[in-house]
């Protein structure tokens, strides 16, 4: 099942949303590092048209952070008319 950007953003159990610019952080919550590391590589292997999912890692090499960037959107970065 390939998951779009509105079912990222509702959050779950295993994670938490944080707005961030030009995306958000969907973060692993304490107890579902197994459950975070399944939809994070789902939402990673789903991005395209809709989304860009960067993992981050902490200390160990384990992503514990998912950066989303929705590709709809104009980036801050991006020169504006």
């Amino acid at each position: 099942m390939a998951l779009d950007l509105d079912i990222l953003l509702e959050g779950s159990p295993a994670y938490g949303v944080l707005d961030a610019r030009d995306g958000v952080v969907l973060f692993r919550r304490p107890g579902h590092e197994r459950e975070f590391g399944r939809i994070a590589a789902e939402a990673v292997l789903s991005a395209g048209e809709e989304y860009e999912a960067i993992p981050l890692t902490n200390e160990k090499a384990e992503c514990d952070r998912l950066f989303i960037a929705p590709l709809a959107e104009p980036k801050s970065f991006e020169q504006r008319d």
